[in-house]
């Protein structure tokens, strides 16, 4: 078994954490502009798998008692590395609420409700790729570039007549809501093949 530290542990306990809350906010949002039309089964197939990641993260914290103070941390807190990455994470995130906060500004502004989760989606995928950076997550990247595809390719579909607004919001929610579910399971197998190592 490789030897992890207590602070890798920690990382991906995070990050899964992180794909658990992003899936279900998105299948929510799946849900309400379907307004349960399909009788919540988006939802009830994400939900097993998020309990999945769940339990898999309950996992995670076993391990890292199992470590305990015998591991020693990749950075240690309030070193200039850890510092540095936490700034760039909280700027990241600033930046992202910003742009979320503009762009629902302007679009209600000018009567465009309708793109709403379009711009929001590209936002949440756009703030993947420098993520992907500090927390050197590779699976970022994949999961951003799928989230901006996901959503020019609901807009296309919205502005050509092809879908109606609706059920582009609901395509690009699930497209999100999945994207996440399948970066969690990539986060579970990284865990599983390093300890394997």
């Amino acid at each position: 078994m490789k030897k992890l530290s207590v602070k890798d542990i920690e990382t991906f306990r995070g990050e899964l954490f992180h794909m658990i809350l992003f899936s279900m906010a998105w299948c929510l949002i799946g849900e309400y502009v379907l307004d349960f039309r399909d009788y919540a089964v988006g939802l009830i197939v994400v939900l097993i798998a998020v309990v999945w990641l769940a339990l898999y993260s309950i996992r995670l914290y076993d391990l890292e008692g199992a470590l305990g103070e015998n591991s020693e941390p990749a950075f240690a807190a309030g070193t200039d590395v850890q510092r540095r990455r936490d700034r760039q994470y909280a700027l990241i995130l600033l930046f992202e609420g910003i742009a979320v906060l503009l762009t629902w500004s302007i679009l209600l502004k000018h009567g465009r409700d309708n793109w709403v989760i379009p711009s929001f989606a590209f936002i949440a995928g756009l703030h993947f790729f420098p993520l992907a950076r500090v927390i050197r997550l590779p699976s970022y990247y994949y999961l951003g570039a799928w989230i901006c595809l996901l959503t020019v390719a609901g807009y296309l579909l919205f502005a050509s007549g092809r879908l109606e607004d609706r059920d582009a919001s609901a395509l690009i929610a699930y497209g999100c809501a999945a994207g996440s579910v399948l970066d969690g399971i990539v986060i579970v197998f990284r865990v599983r093949r390093e300890l394997d190592a």
